[in-house]
């Protein structure tokens, strides 16, 4: 710009200069150095101190803020305007970097030059300091979006397009509201899903037998509990009358935990009991369901379970084993005998051949059927309560009803823990003749 006068005219055309007296524009003209720069071209840059403010006097510049995710773009500023006085009166580090978007012409004014003509003329640094405001009135918008944001998410009343707003911050705050919009949408996500796993397991829970209700319409003495590990389990109980006039209990376990383990769960014992209220079969229907199991098993699932059909005029218990755990039983004179156990899982292989026994239980007899959630779960040494410390659990105190029974177990495996987080299914079957 080699016209004087008109470099006089384009000084104080600008805001921070309008008031500047005649000897003051000369004296930024004689002290400041006159520059030209190409498009994208640097000007100043972020972090650096901020020797010398730019008064550009012609072209089109960029301000732009570093952040984590990189350069935000916070303004485009026409000539003429002045950048950088705020960092260079107050010895500040330069709070962005200014870039030329066209080819610019620009006045850098030096620290103590421009400190000079503040001293003369107040309505330069009632300028900047409306500025300053003006960009303390946005922080402190902003600051107001995160903590309405922050209090919805703690009322649940989250409104989704707040979060439009989280993910175009202030520049200033950049950083912050990115990683604040990432921590909100995991908040978001991790609540929907809770909520999802809290329908799952009231469902999932719908689906397990009554005892109450079981015992009150057969007039058998059972009881029974499931406490998850996690919102939704991998065991399930049952309690189904036959058509025989005898009453089918049982217990299983699927290998796996989470929403797979409770899908399959919920597959498995719902197919045994449709085959048993088709005959009352117990060996056939588990055969059955293992068929289909087998053959509509791509995530190669599988679930041991024990199931006892018991006959209550004769007290004749037929038990059925695949892969599980042994029954207890507690005889009336406190003698306690272990029943079966083992063999395959349901749901590998196509051929199945469970292990079946017949046996008996005495006026005063009960019978107890677990999972290893109960056998396998671990105090503040890692010993495992065991299935020795559960026959002698039922060895102690005097003979009671099955409810009674299943309470007890799950108070001394509660004892046994001493605390510790549960993690594995823990369920139970008494039945008492």
């Amino acid at each position: 710009m080699k016209d004087l006068s008109a470099l006089r005219s384009t000084i104080r055309a600008t805001s921070a200069f309008r008031q500047i007296t005649e000897d003051d524009v000369s004296y930024l003209i004689e002290v400041g150095e006159l520059k030209t720069y190409g498009p994208d071209a640097v000007l100043m840059v972020q972090g650096e101190e901020s020797h010398d403010a730019a008064l550009i006097l012609g072209g089109t510049v960029t301000v732009i803020a570093d952040s984590a995710r990189g350069q935000i773009p916070i303004a485009t500023l026409e000539a003429p305007c002045l950048v950088g006085e705020l960092g260079a009166l107050a010895h500040l580090q330069r709070s962005a970097t200014v870039r030329a978007r066209t080819a610019v012409t620009v006045l850098r004014i030096g620290r103590s030059a421009l400190a000079e003509v503040a001293r003369t003329t107040p309505s330069l640094l009632i300028d900047v300091i409306g500025r300053m405001g003006d960009r303390l009135r946005r922080f402190n918008g902003a600051i107001g979006l995160y903590t309405h944001a922050l209090e919805a998410l703690e009322r649940h009343e989250f409104d989704p397009a707040l979060m439009d707003e989280l993910r175009n911050p202030l520049p200033d705050l950049a950083d912050f509201g990115y990683t604040f919009g990432r921590i909100a949408e995991q908040i978001l996500l991790r609540r929907q899903r809770s909520d999802e796993m809290a329908s799952a397991a009231v469902i999932q829970r719908a689906l397990l037998p009554k005892p109450a209700e079981f015992a009150a319409d057969t007039g058998v003495d059972a009881s029974a509990s499931m406490n998850a590990a996690r919102d939704v389990g991998g065991d399930w109980f049952e309690l189904v009358p036959l058509d025989d006039g005898r009453v089918a209990v049982g217990v299983g376990d699927v290998c796996g935990k989470g929403v797979p383990a409770a899908l399959f769960t919920g597959i498995t014992k719902t197919l045994i009991r449709i085959n048993l209220r088709e005959t009352p079969d117990l060996p056939g229907a588990i055969l059955k369901a293992n068929a289909y199991l087998a053959n509509n098993n791509a995530a190669e699932l599988f679930a041991t379970l024990l199931y006892a059909a018991f006959d209550p005029p004769t007290g004749e218990v037929e038990l059925v084993s695949c892969g599980h755990l042994p029954a207890l039983v507690r005889r009336a004179s406190g003698a306690i005998e272990k029943l079966l156990g083992g063999g395959l899982p349901v749901g590998l292989f196509e051929t199945l051949k469970p292990r079946m026994m017949r046996a008996e239980l005495a006026p005063g007899d009960l019978m107890l059927l677990y999972t290893d959630g109960v056998t396998e779960a671990e105090d503040e040494a890692n010993v495992e309560f065991g299935e020795d410390s559960l026959a002698k659990l039922l060895t102690l105190g005097e003979a009671c009803g099955a409810a009674e029974w299943v309470a007890r177990v799950e108070d001394a495996v509660r004892e046994h823990s001493h605390g510790r987080p549960q993690f594995d299914d823990i369920t139970c079957v008494a039945l008492a003749r």
